[in-house]
């Protein structure tokens, strides 16, 4: 019965319809206007119950907890038997503890509903009958026409059928499906007519396989309607997935294939196994043990019951004859009653306690605001709060690197070109072996043109292009698929009608700069900047290198990111320069007289520009310069004296604000509050120029710094896109260089040459901006690690331009790169052990009859319906080939906050670490060696390249006898992804024991699929490992699902981990407080809860027990069925579920600044035996004291009551149980550490609720179960009863206080004289390694 009902209710989840193999779509939907469309096919379900099952199945679902099952095992037995108790003592408590339980979960239930709700009601924009409609997302049915705008999530799963890009391109995110935020390009099906949108459902019929869970595969294909009945294939190119976003792209129309449930999204949502806390075994021994102790107690019960019906009962002749016939029904009536009257052993309240403890907890943990992310404004989030105790039992980490160790933003670091290697400086390049600084103005000019046209042979012209950082960096900026988001550009290029006039003064942040702000500014600063050479002559120096004087030929026209049409400001030429001392003393009151002694007639005319007059203004003798971390900032401008006009001033100061003086200095004092730094030689602030370098310099450098933040403003315009953070990092450090890549026009890309940098020793060269041609993009594969885009240049040359792994690269390269490939992987391994990710990059020419035959095979590999894959592959292996190595790239991948503060600490709490990486061996380890994964003094071993398992074995002996014979000596362990698969295969037990042993390990290049294979693992150890697994992206769900806890790091590869974990968080290094902290908390939290619980049952049940030997076993109760009612409802469960959601043994710091404290809860210690049976023996002790403190009370003296009458035996139960509920409340206030008013007040509470309950229910007449009518308020009167309880409490409790001081004084070590599993696995090890 129950397996039928299991089936009948348990959770379908998604499934397929597997009644054709081949499912048929017209496309625009069925066309019968007579029939009406369906609803609800693509409704979503992730509820578990519905309303005519939630009860059924919500039941089934509880009672098969084992105290649940036994109460209503022991309720119905009550019912059916004559109960010495009231039936109503187990109908309620289990009542009661089943409503709540079943509240949480169906509350639980309608929050997912309403989730459902949300996204089933959500509008979808659909094309019928010709015109657009909005209908809710859970009414599209298949074959429906589909609009996605931008920015807009995908509704189900579709075939892409327009875009309104002009390519049929479709650019979209699958964070919510995969966790990779990255770009991906969709293409609509080639060959497919343009129709009007009324003539769409006319297209014909789309036939697909039937759905599956794989995200990345799809057949299928279009049968044409029409004369021509053509057909055309469609594969995952063409679909977009649900749970995908539209970007880049203004909007798309799509025909729905699969929805609802068998979306490919919902597949993939299956349902995960429960996951269960390991503190549920300790807490079912326990029951199993309490168990096994009730039906021994109530056998020696029954037996001892008919040894007196037998033996004792005849010779009291005052109870009458004995009877003769003994029944079956008799003994079930008797067993029975032994049966229900101690129950409660079982302690029914336990699991809705530990309930509410967990999901409060889990609340605490969400409320942390350490756990607190601000920048992002995320909170910790618990997805599951049975798991929370498992926090404080880790004792293996499996971690991810990417995004987890490291932030997964990656900074472009080094460079090889040409077999040199250079260090990336933001906007320049320093040799590493010369440090001398390079920027774009000094890149070596590319020869290759020259050459070429000249019929030099072709290996001078590689290697000339070898030697050309211009053409490496050029390869970055068109090598590549990123994206600008559209429409910034011409955001960018909006600021002009917006900017001010450029002669107002403006104050405040500059604004973001446009290419046409730029230029106009560059315009107008000309303008406002000329140098009345008649009158004077800008006295400052050249520093020329050989020292010689110089004419410097410049221009304030600022050619930044100025477009060849833009450039129409004529340059203007410096004056000749004297050169003077460097010692020249400069003077800020020179007067105009001054200057009439220097020589001015070799001004150059072309000063005058667009037939501005120079003005009778002049420039100071000598600007002062002002660092911008000066003490005190000059003032921006003031006015000038009458009769002088304002000097120099440009409108904006990009890169020092206000370091141009805006009137000329004169002997006139200036105004007050101005500081002027005197130029000394001495002069800290030399440190930019020479000292004798004056007005050229500090133009120079104002200039360079301007146009830099003017570059990373644009490039933050732009938004770039891109298909991973790799290359998203190489193109903007081109840009960063003054290749600005700013997008695409109709495949045309466009590469804007901006110095970053003013060179006044050399005139500049006029901006402008390459084009080329992007022909084909050949799409980076998991199979061929690399990508490449076919280009045509200007002069129309086609090339090829490849980057990827160095190990797929370096066979492509022509053999006359064999030395350069040499120096270039030698560069590369020293970037891997700085931690860097590598790329190589080549190039080279294509013929045009090698391109054409190129265009005809890859045409005949699209249009093949089997093997196209591999057809396409083998078309781009061919003309990927005989490339000239330009170089190799060094990105590296920041590591997270606090990273190896984090790792080190948890190594120190003694949990072990394990990195599963898909990177290179090289590059996870320096990751592992800076985040302090790997300790620097530890022994490193290699597996790698392992083919067999007699290798591995030999590789695992090896690494043993390491570990066994290097006592105390750290030992790391690093093996690749194949060695990996062989020892998972051939030799998982061996290398298990093994691995385990180390203090770190490695594991690189490892599939999804191979993380979770090796978490499995270690779980099926015969050491039980408690495991964690902490990952961000989609590749690491497996490992965090397997895990017995799964962390998830909200990070940039989307959510898809931080929604499948346990528990999600927004850095690593909030793991060390989740575990250190509220692990350890809930660890003690849960054991005292635990403990507790069955303590106060055993000395409730207790006193039964011993009640029982003085009333010859008569089954009879010394409680009223009001006690054992409340005892578990009110009395006693208050105080212990507020300290087990706040007691502190130590404090949050201590905990954080001792990790070694989080070894004390491993393993549950304080839920292993020797704890348990302690409280049992308190529990024992403490109700035989309180049973004959009682019964001596009443035996030797029963006249208790003010007024001189004997008690009754009411009152006798009743002094027992208010005795009980004092005690064991007093015994939790003796256990707890954290003691708080809160708490103090918890524990009056429940007494004083034991007292007004039994007031209120003495003063009523109700003779339902026992009489107690008015005892209790007798026993109230009695001073020697109060004088009675003072002394039972003190008797119970003395040993208790005693025992706790001595440990505390002492320094004891709790039960150490038990020798425990632990203990014994411990001598195990010690004999073995000292007997090898």
């Amino acid at each position: 019965m129950g397996k039928f009902f299991e089936r009948l209710f348990q959770k379908r989840g998604s499934r397929v319809s597997t009644i054709n193999d081949w499912l048929q779509i017209q496309i625009g939907g069925p066309q019968d206007i007579k029939k009406k469309r369906p609803k609800g096919q693509n409704r979503i379900k992730s509820t578990k119950y519905t309303l005519i099952t939630f009860l059924p199945q919500n039941l089934l679902e509880q009672f098969r907890r084992i105290a649940n099952f036994y109460f209503l095992v022991m309720t119905i037995i009550s019912l059916l038997i004559d109960s010495p108790v009231s039936p109503m003592t187990s109908l309620l408590p289990l009542v009661f503890v089943i409503a709540v339980t079943a509240a949480k979960q169906g509350y639980e239930d309608i929050l997912r509903y309403r989730t459902d709700n949300v996204v089933n009601s959500s509008p979808v924009t659909v094309i019928r009958d010709g015109k657009e409609a909005i209908i809710k997302s859970q009414d599209v049915i298949p074959g429906e026409l589909i609009v996605v705008e931008r920015d807009c999530d995908v509704p189900c799963d579709l075939v892409l059928l327009r875009s309104t890009d002009p390519h049929g391109k479709c650019f979209i995110t699958t964070a919510n499906l995969d966790g990779e935020s990255n770009l991906k390009t969709l293409m609509v099906p080639r060959d497919l007519p343009t129709v009007d949108l009324p003539e769409m459902h006319k297209l014909g019929i789309i036939e697909c396989e039937s759905p599956t869970t794989d995200l990345y595969s799809f057949n299928g294909k279009i049968e044409l309607k029409g004369g021509e009945g053509r057909v055309l294939p469609l594969s995952t190119e063409n679909v977009l997935l649900r749970g995908s976003r539209v970007k880049n792209t203004e909007c798309v129309i799509g025909c729905a294939v699969y929805t609802g449930m068998i979306s490919k999204l919902q597949l993939n949502s299956r349902l995960t196994r429960n996951k269960n806390a390991s503190s549920e075994t300790y807490i079912n021994r326990f029951l199993i043990v309490i168990l096994v102790a009730l039906i021994a107690i109530v056998t020696l019960l029954y037996f001892l019951k008919r040894y007196n019906e037998l033996f004792v009962i005849p010779k009291l002749t005052y109870l009458g004859d004995a009877t003769d016939s003994y029944s079956v029904k008799q003994f079930l009536q008797d067993y029975l009653s032994f049966l229900i009257l101690f129950n409660y052993l079982i302690p029914i309240s336990l699991y809705v306690t530990i309930e509410l403890q967990r999901v409060i907890g889990s609340w605490f943990m969400e409320w942390d605001l350490e756990l607190y992310e601000n920048e992002t404004d995320q909170p910790c989030v618990v997805n599951t709060s049975n798991l929370n105790e498992e926090l404080g039992q880790i004792n293996i980490l499996f971690s991810d690197k990417t995004g987890t160790l490291t932030k997964n933003e990656m900074n472009f670091q080094q460079c090889s070109i040409n077999g040199n290697k250079f260090l990336f400086k933001k906007t320049r390049l320093e040799d590493e072996e010369t440090k001398a600084l390079l920027d774009i103005n000094k890149f070596s000019v590319s020869l290759f043109h020259r050459y070429s046209l000249s019929g030099v042979p072709k290996s001078v012209c590689r290697l000339s292009l070898q030697a050309n950082q211009r053409v490496f960096f050029q390869a970055l900026s068109i090598c590549h698929t990123v994206q600008v988001a559209s429409g910034s550009l011409e955001q960018a290029d909006a600021g002009t009608a917006k900017r001010e006039p450029v002669t107002a003064i403006k104050s405040g942040p500059p604004e973001m700069y446009s290419i046409s702000d730029i230029t106009e500014e560059s315009h107008n600063a000309s303008q406002q900047s000329e140098l009345n050479v008649g009158h004077t002559i800008d006295n400052s120096v050249s520093a020329h290198p050989n020292g010689v004087n110089s004419t410097i030929i410049s221009s304030d026209v600022n050619p930044l990111l100025v477009s060849d049409d833009g450039y129409g400001v004529e340059r203007r030429k410096r004056p000749v320069v004297i050169k003077r001392s460097p010692n020249f003393a400069r003077s800020n009151r020179m007067n105009n007289g001054a200057a009439s002694d220097l020589n001015i007639n070799q001004t150059d005319p072309n000063t005058v520009t667009n037939g501005v007059e120079p003005t009778t203004n002049f420039r100071p003798i000598s600007l002062q310069f002002r660092r911008s971390t000066s003490e005190k900032d000059l003032q921006q401008s003031w006015e000038a004296p009458s009769g002088q006009a304002p000097g120099h001033r440009r409108a904006h100061s990009y890169g020092a604000p206000n370091a141009y003086l805006t009137n000329p200095v004169t002997a006139s004092t200036p105004p007050a509050g101005v500081l002027f730094r005197s130029p000394s030689t001495t002069s800290r602030e030399s440190y930019a120029a020479p000292t004798f370098t004056r007005q050229p310099t500090i133009l120079v450098r104002a200039e360079s710094q301007r146009r830099k933040n003017e570059i990373r403003d644009f490039i933050f315009t732009l938004d770039y896109q891109a298909s991973s953070p790799d290359e998203k990092a190489l193109v903007e450090a081109c840009a960063n260089l003054g290749m600005v890549y700013t997008g695409d026009d109709d495949e045309t890309l466009r590469v804007r040459i901006v110095p970053p940098h003013m060179d006044y020793k050399r005139p500049f060269a006029k901006p402008r901006e390459e084009t080329f041609q992007r022909l084909h993009v050949l799409e980076f594969t998991s199979d061929r690690k690399r990508m490449s885009v076919i280009v045509r240049d200007t002069d129309g040359k086609k090339w090829i331009y490849t980057k990827g792994a160095e190990s797929y690269v370096f066979p492509l390269c022509a053999n006359s790169s064999a030395e350069l490939v040499t120096k270039t992987d030698a560069h590369i391994s020293d970037f891997a052990r700085l931690g860097l990710r590598t790329l190589a990059i080549a190039r080279r020419l294509i013929s045009e009859e090698e391109y054409q035959d190129f265009l005809v095979e890859l045409a005949q590999a699209n249009s093949s319906l089997e093997n196209r894959k591999q057809l396409s592959e083998e078309c781009y292996a061919k003309i990927e080939s005989n490339l000239d190595l330009l170089g190799a790239t060094a990105v590296e991948d920041a590591l997270q906050d606090d990273v190896a503060d984090t790792l080190v600490s948890l190594q120190a709490a003694g949990i072990k670490i394990w990195v599963l990486t898909g990177d290179k061996v090289e590059t996870a380890l320096n990751i592992a060696l800076s985040c302090g994964h790997i300790p620097p003094d530890a022994k490193k071993y290699f597996i790698m390249e392992c083919k067999n398992r007699e290798e591995m074995l030999l590789h695992l002996n090896a690494l043993d006898r390491e570990i066994i014979f290097g006592i105390g000596q750290e030992c790391a362990l690093l093996i690749d992804g194949k060695s990996l698969g062989v020892a998972l295969a051939e030799a998982s037990s061996e290398f298990r024991d093994v691995a385990v042993k180390c203090t770190a390990v490695l594991c690189c290049r490892l599939s999804p699929l191979q993380k979770s294979e090796v978490v499995s693992l270690i779980k099926s150890s015969n050491e039980n490992y408690n495991t964690a697994s902490i990952g961000d992206g989609a590749n690491d769900v497996s490992m965090i699902q397997e895990a017995h806890v799964g962390i998830g790091i909200m990070g940039r590869e989307g959510r898809q981990a931080a929604r499948c974990a346990d528990f999600a968080f927004a850095k690593f290094c909030m793991l060390k407080r989740l575990l250190l902290v509220h692990g350890h908390y809930h660890s003690v939290r849960l054991s005292l809860l635990v403990l507790y619980f069955f303590y106060k049952n055993i000395v409730f049940m207790g006193i039964m027990f011993l009640f029982q030997f003085h009333t010859l076993f008569s089954s009879s109760s010394v409680y009223d069925s009001l006690f054992l009612t409340l005892y578990n409802v009110i009395y006693t469960s208050l105080p212990i579920l507020f300290i087990a959601i706040s007691e502190k043994p130590y404090t949050e710091e201590k905990l954080m600044r001792t990790p070694q404290l989080y070894k004390k809860n491993t393993d549950n210690k304080q839920l292993h035996w020797p704890y348990f049976l302690m409280w049992v023996l308190f529990a024992i002790y403490h109700s035989v004291i309180i049973f004959y403190f009682a019964f001596c009370f009443f035996y030797y003296n029963n006249v208790l009551l003010n007024y001189g009458q004997t008690v009754a035996f009411s009152c006798f139960g009743t002094l027992l149980m208010w005795t009980v509920v004092v005690v064991v409340n007093l015994k939790l206030w003796l256990e707890s550490m954290y003691l708080s008013f809160w708490y103090i007040f918890t524990i009056i509470i429940s007494i004083l609720g034991f007292v007004v309950t039994t007031v209120i229910y003495n003063v009523i007449n109700l003779d339902y179960d026992t009489d107690i009518y008015w005892a209790y308020n007798n026993l109230l009167a009695s001073l020697p009863v109060w004088l009675w309880i003072i002394v039972t409490c003190v008797a119970c409790l003395v040993p208790d206080y005693t025992i706790r001081m001595l440990q505390r004084a002492l320094n004891i070590k709790s039960f150490s004289i038990f020798p425990g599993k632990q203990r014994k696995l411990k001598m195990r090890e010690k004999f073995e390694s000292t007997y090898l």
